[in-house]
């Protein structure tokens, strides 16, 4: 690495995963390795689903990338929920009871926007039924209706918002009952959802990978926020309000953005202060001719071979990567391609940490003990970085003096006199805040449980100093005349003591909007660049059709009986299989002549795989799907979706893989002699 970095670039040595499988602890110290690098590199699955929403947050609102906007459902009257099941996928808090209530309470509406019937849609007052990646003209309807029929909440625009003069002009060149059209329904029922959604007392839009994996994704994200903000339901209770984590949202705002090289999309900035890109660069990353191009690369807590957008041009990357490290409990696809292979111990055995937004106006935070050693060998992450680190000279020697600071640095009158050498004595370069991670690591890593705690007694600092009224309302009114550094201790001995997870800040719902609105006119900009352009591009694009690939693959929904691919053994599963079967409906598989069971070729531009098949009579016709985590090198384990998807076939602003519309062809496979097209590991093994 050290060498790759000298000859060639920083840049050229990158990092994909962090943060898998609900334990974000290996975070700070993995990219804190990183820009210690001079490299801003990072792959990661998020910014295969979600960094459009973040895009526009900021881009709308200039909120913090430490954010989330998220439907309030527990509060809302009306709740138009887009491309999830959130009943089996468990989005949301406490998903069943809360959708189930939501249903028996004649106050409420529950709209659900889903080309299948689904335990959602079951429950729901209306099901829109629409057709397969036609969410964004759907949306554009419901603008298009909201403005022309006067249901735009005026007051709300006026003092909150600018440009809806120029938003509502190109709302203007939308034909509604061609949107409705191309969706499969009525614009009657386009007309019934605009009205009710914005003359409901409140409503929100719950959203996940249905509309995050499909074309117009970012115009979608930018189409929640405008009907959101139309209709005055966004920072309010009831409405989709801003959640935060542990991470305080900073006012520092990116940069001009890394851009990928071949592509020039930019790296998004989402879960905090680092911007991300999407996994599904890294093949043309790595492949480019450049002299920056991606060189090593660092695989952590991820299986790109398996988990990302198509496999073989993942194969074809490998061949020119000088080393591959993965970072792994397991020898999964990816580690099996590898140079080295770092072993990790895995959940059960190390400190974990979550940091999911779960909850509102609560913000909970989970750490939780190991409860069984593991093998000596494997070592925590944030070892394997501070080790990496330190071999290739990045920090240097903590000073004898941390180390003298650091034995009373766990009490409120020892901690102030030691962040303050620490910063003192850290701020010689770029990397201060780096260096300070990993020399607290180092000199205050034997006084704690773990040495990983270190970067929580960090953060609980940076709350009690940045946000002190956010954690007071969940301290309560005896702390408000403590000093910060004993409102961290308190807030790092909370979390300690309850690995099941602890609120230790309360936002202010009443703020919530003018709490995360950056701009310094305190308006939401209703028409970011180039937005305009893609609703125009939207509105001249009718959904994407190939005679030679007549049928919509959903690749990779959720099931009961699906785990991502940290769940290697498939022994797990148990009830009437077949668990990895390409569903399609009746009427396409009399069309097929096949019953349930009977293989099934897939193929697409990229690949094939061949799958028993499952007749579904929740399906429309020309709409066919398979589950996720599959693939792997286990018997039983079938096929890989990924040897399916193109990873040319994205979101031009973000890189978001299309999975939820791959176009493919289907036909009736005789002995399955093809079945090795669903490899995914490398030829050469």
């Amino acid at each position: 690495l050290s060498d790759i970095r000298a000859r060639h670039s920083p840049r050229a040595i990158g990092l994909v995963g962090i943060g898998g499988q609900g334990n974000h602890m290996d975070a700070p110290y993995g990219l804190g390795f990183l820009r210690a690098l001079g490299s801003r590199r990072w792959f990661n699955a998020f910014a295969q689903e979600k960094t459009q929403h973040c895009l526009m947050d900021q881009c709308m609102f200039d909120a913090s990338p430490a954010t989330y906007l998220h439907a309030d459902q527990r509060n809302a009257r009306f709740l138009l929920v887009l491309g999830t099941n959130p009943r089996i996928s468990n989005r949301g808090h406490n998903a069943t009871e809360t959708f189930k209530g939501f249903v028996e309470d004649p106050l409420h509406t529950l709209v659900v926007v889903d080309p299948r019937e689904t335990e959602t849609t079951r429950g729901a007052h209306r099901h829109l039924r629409v057709r397969p990646g036609t969410d964004a003209y759907l949306l554009l309807a419901l603008a298009a209706t909201i403005v022309r029929r006067g249901l735009v909440d005026e007051t709300f625009v006026d003092e909150k918002t600018r440009d809806f003069a120029r938003l509502a002009e190109a709302l203007a060149a939308v034909d509604v009952d061609e949107m409705a059209r191309r969706c499969g329904i009525e614009p009657a029922a386009v007309v019934e959802t605009a009205t009710g959604f914005a003359e409901a007392e409140s409503a929100a839009i719950f959203y996940d990978l249905g509309v995050e994996q499909t074309p117009f994704s970012t115009l979608i994200s930018y189409l929640i926020r405008v009907l959101l903000s139309l209709t005055g339901n966004v920072g309010r209770p009831g409405g989709n309000v801003f959640f935060e984590t542990i991470l305080v949202p900073e006012p520092w705002r990116p940069r001009e953005p890394e851009r990928a090289l071949a592509s020039g999309i930019p790296a998004i900035a989402a879960l905090g202060n680092f911007a991300m890109f999407s996994p599904t660069l890294v093949p043309e990353e790595v492949l480019l001719d450049h002299p920056e191009r991606l060189r090593a690369l660092i695989v952590e807590g991820s299986n790109p071979f398996l988990s990302y957008s198509d496999t073989a041009r993942w194969r074809e990357a490998r061949e020119r990567l000088e080393p591959l490290v993965v970072v792994e409990p397991a020898m999964t696809e990816t580690a099996r391609a590898a140079d080295y292979v770092l072993p990790t111990p895995v959940g059960y055995e190390k400190w974990e940490f979550a940091n999911f937004p779960k909850g509102y106006p609560e913000i909970f935070v989970q750490v939780r003990p190991p409860v069984v050693p593991g093998p000596a060998e494997a070592l925590p992450e944030p070892e394997i970085y501070a080790r990496l680190g330190e071999a290739m000279g990045l920090f240097g020697d903590p000073p004898a003096a941390l180390h003298d600071l650091a034995a009373a640095a766990l009490e409120p009158e020892g901690a102030m006199p030691f962040l303050a050498a620490a910063q003192e004595l850290t701020a010689t370069d770029g990397i201060a805040k780096e260096r300070l991670l990993f020399w607290t690591y180092r000199v205050l890593g034997p006084h704690l449980r773990s040495p990983a705690l270190a970067a929580f007694w960090l953060q609980c600092h940076l709350n009690a100093m940045l946000r002190l009224p956010s954690v007071l309302r969940t301290l309560g009114p005896d702390w408000q005349a403590r000093s910060p550094f004993e409102v961290a201790a308190e807030l790092f001995r909370r979390i300690l003591d309850h690995p099941e997870g602890v609120e230790i800040a309360r936002l202010a719902e009443d703020t919530n909007l003018e709490d995360h609105l950056g701009f310094d006119d305190g308006r939401i900009r209703l028409v970011p660049e180039p937005m305009l352009a893609e609703i125009a591009r939207a509105v001249a694009s009718p959904p994407a059709q190939d005679a030679s690939f007549p049928f919509v693959l959903a690749a990779g929904l959720r099931t009961r009986w699906t785990a991502n691919t940290i769940q290697r053994d498939p022994a797990w599963r148990k009830g009437r299989g077949p668990h990895c079967a390409l569903n399609l409906s009746p009427a396409d598989a009399r069309d097929l002549g096949v019953r349930d069971g009977d293989r099934l070729r897939v193929a697409t531009r990229r690949g094939a795989v061949t799958l028993p098949a499952q007749i579904d009579p929740k399906l429309l016709p020309g709409h066919v799907w398979m589950p996720n985590g599959f693939g792997m090198i286990h018997d039983g384990m079938l096929a890989n979706q990924n040897e399916l998807t193109d990873s040319a076939e994205r979101d031009p602003f973000t890189g978001i893989p299309h999975h939820r519309y791959v176009l493919c062809s289907l036909e009736r496979s005789g002995d399955g002699t093809d079945r090795p097209q669903s490899r995914t590991a490398p030829t050469a093994l």
